[in-house]
């Protein structure tokens, strides 16, 4: 018993010590480097960022958070508008994906992102609360807000 504690113990130091080492905590709110909402992806990260004509806007980083090349990268966004659903497909620009169109007028709706890493990838699913209000602590679009609940902000039904 006492060496299944021992064992165990081990295990646990040992698998603490590999995510800490790859240099971000995974449960904290990445503020994007374009003013997005930062979301985590196979081997990195991808901000989501709504560009003043509505069109949107992902760029994809590293570990590091350095930007890495837009290459095999699949993405798709459903806007749950009360307008109705609404499809944006996206094109490679430079070193980002662009939506060919805008999304749909207003706020307050759901978002759902979906990003594949390459062709055959199993999707990621990414939902977000679009809402364009401006967070009054951290300056940012609300649906890009980096405030924690420990700070008073955040996320799970806040409201600024």
């Amino acid at each position: 018993m006492k060496t299944l504690l021992t064992s165990a113990l081990a295990i646990i130091v040992l698998v603490s010590t590999v995510f800490a080492a790859d240099g971000h905590d995974h449960g904290k709110t990445i503020p994007g480097p374009k003013g997005g909402r930062v979301v985590e992806v196979e081997g990195g990260h991808a901000e989501f960022l709504v560009q003043s004509d509505r069109r949107v806007s992902v760029v994809f980083y590293g570990e590091d958070m350095k930007p890495v090349n837009a290459a095999e990268q699949i993405v798709t966004l459903v806007a749950e508008a009360p307008a109705g659903k609404e499809k944006l497909e996206f094109e490679k620009a430079a070193d980002q994906f662009v939506s060919k169109t805008a999304l749909p007028e207003g706020d307050g709706y759901r978002i759902v992102l979906q990003i594949r890493t390459t062709e055959g990838a199993k999707p990621q699913n990414f939902r977000i609360d679009y809402h364009t209000e401006t967070c009054g602590k951290c300056n940012r679009a609300e649906y890009a807000c980096i405030c924690t609940e420990e700070s008073g902000g955040g996320h799970g039904g806040h409201s600024h």
